[in-house]
């Protein structure tokens, strides 16, 4: 009987093992990789997964193949911008979703039961702390109002503002989820509530809220957050304006490495205010709009097990295994692109030349948990493809519009949330967006990550190697739904573009584990 050889592919996020007799995989796993790839620990990781094949095989194996280990360690690290160049002027609350009544107020800050003094000349603006209770509020509000106290809005700190304005008996706008005790050391509040749907008129306006706040310069930086929602607080503050840099640049001069230019494939940037901006993502639906930074760490020298109790082989190299493995895709061109995705890197290896850039399926799982502000771990289900909302407990809501009638009733704590499949059924995730909202906002960062990525590494290979016949798409991110049409935008025109399947059997992993059996000299 011919040998079993193992192709061990000890990888910077997974380990992955194809064992073929005579060409032919019999039998193939992966588990993620124990610490730094060629770590003591990577190694026993990959020992442990072979046994159990083994295991499962009944038989060991006669020889293993592996690829010199130079590990590429990629660090992701969020750098929030400084405060925002608005003077004296801050948003204290938007787009909140319960506010009530309807109107705009400017005026000055007041906290319920407080003494009045001085009428002002804009009237008043109440401030109702969470401790009140909508009951209490709204009898003070209208005991004030009949005592000729001049409140023309309402600022209350829980989430009752629809509570509140439907028990004061005049319609005035009363915003809710405000901080009352930051407005309080406001010198002038301006509040606007407008129909649900419906944007904002006048604090979203310029000339309105530079004139009526006296804040000319800094209301077009304020007014530019406010265009999209239908409630929001703006205060004009004492003193005078911080002197705190909030552009991109300052934010990423704080990240180390700064020394790896932006623009290399040694480094990758996110700037997830423009991901945002790019889509018209509306205010308070994205968790953060700092800036990502993927940087690549310093190769180390080849690596071997010595506890593998079977003889070694060397194959030359890894990106030679990966592109061996992807050309072994039914209907894959000897001359076409191989794009490997990883979780720290992408690596485009042509017929004579490599690119390894950093910004691959960890800077994506990255950028979708802090711009939904969920964990990474959410993340991971969240960024492979489409969603849908629960709009009731038997009926979801499609990014395409179509409703489907569940086949049982969802569970509880779904109703009103985005959802996609996760690894203990429906995974909620926002409440804030509509689906189509957050598949405008998941391609655009799949686009800036994945897309540019790509791109910069294509800038980099040169000669023929960057048109190519075709190209195959390996690697764990490759699975993901949306991968192929993020990359059809980035490669050249008119390439046929696929997602592998390695010896027609494997799909889209094991490009390298496998390109190893049959790349290495015997």
């Amino acid at each position: 009987m011919s040998a079993l050889v193992a192709g061990v592919d000890v990888g910077n996020a997974t380990t992955e093992i194809v064992v073929a007799r005579d060409g032919v995989p019999v039998a193939w796993d992966q588990v993620v990789t124990r610490g730094v790839k060629g770590s003591p620990a990577s190694l026993a990781g990959a020992v442990a997964l072979l046994r159990r094949i083994e295991r499962g095989l009944g038989a060991r194996v006669d020889e293993v193949v592996m690829a010199p280990l130079r590990p590429v360690t990629t660090t992701t690290a969020e750098v929030p911008y400084g405060p925002e160049r608005t003077g004296r002027l801050r948003v204290v609350a938007a787009g909140s979703p319960t506010p009530g009544g309807e109107g705009v107020a400017v005026g000055r800050p007041y906290p319920l039961g407080g003494p009045v003094g001085e009428p002002p000349e804009g009237g008043l603006i109440a401030l109702v702390p969470l401790r009140t209770g909508y009951e209490r509020a709204a009898r003070e509000i209208r005991a004030a109002l009949g005592a000729g106290v001049p409140i023309t809005g309402v600022l209350a700190e829980g989430d009752e503002g629809r509570l509140i304005a439907n028990r004061i008996g005049v319609t005035v706008p009363v915003a809710d989820q405000v901080d009352v005790t930051a407005v309080a050391a406001a010198e002038l509040v301006a509040v606007e509530v407008r129909p649900p749907g419906r944007p904002l008129r006048h604090l979203s306006d310029a000339l309105f809220l530079g004139s009526r706040l006296g804040e000319r310069e800094s209301a077009p930086a304020v007014c530019a957050r406010l265009h999209d929602v239908s409630s929001a607080v703006v205060v004009l503050l004492p003193g005078g304006p911080p002197a705190a840099p909030a552009d991109r640049e300052a934010a990423e001069k704080a990240t180390a490495g700064t020394d790896v230019p932006a623009a290399s494939t040694g480094r990758a940037v996110i700037d997830l205010d423009a991901v945002a901006g790019s889509v018209n993502a509306r205010a308070g639906t994205t968790g953060s709009r700092s800036l990502l930074v993927a940087t690549l760490g310093p190769e180390s020298p080849a690596v071997l097990p010595a506890d593998l109790g079977v003889p070694v082989r060397l194959a030359p190299s890894e990106a030679g295994a990966a592109r061996a493995g992807a050309l072994t895709t039914p209907g894959a061109d000897e001359g076409a692109l191989v794009v490997d995705l990883g979780g720290g890197t992408v690596d485009l290896i042509g017929p004579s030349e490599e690119v390894v850039a950093a910004g691959a399926g960890d800077l994506l799982t990255a950028a979708v948990a802090a711009v939904l502000g969920v964990p990474r771990g959410a993340a991971e289900w969240v960024k492979r493809g489409p969603c849908v909302r629960v709009e009731t407990p038997g009926v979801t809501l499609g990014e395409d519009g179509v409703r489907v009638f569940l086949d049982s009733t969802a569970p509880p704590g779904t109703v009103g949330w985005l959802t996609v499949p996760g690894p203990a059924g429906p995974l909620p995730f926002s409440s804030a967006m509509s689906p189509a909202e957050w598949r405008a906002l998941r391609l655009s960062i799949k686009r800036e990550v994945l897309g540019a990525t790509v791109r910069r590494a294509l800038a980099e290979l040169a000669g023929p190697d960057g048109a190519g016949r075709g190209a195959v798409i390996v690697g764990g991110p490759a699975g993901d739904d949306e991968v192929l049409g993020v990359l059809a935008r980035e490669l050249p025109r008119g390439l046929a573009i696929g997602r592998g399947d390695v010896a027609g059997t494997l799909g889209h992993r094991y490009a390298v584990a496998y390109g190893l059996l049959v790349s290495a000299p015997p």
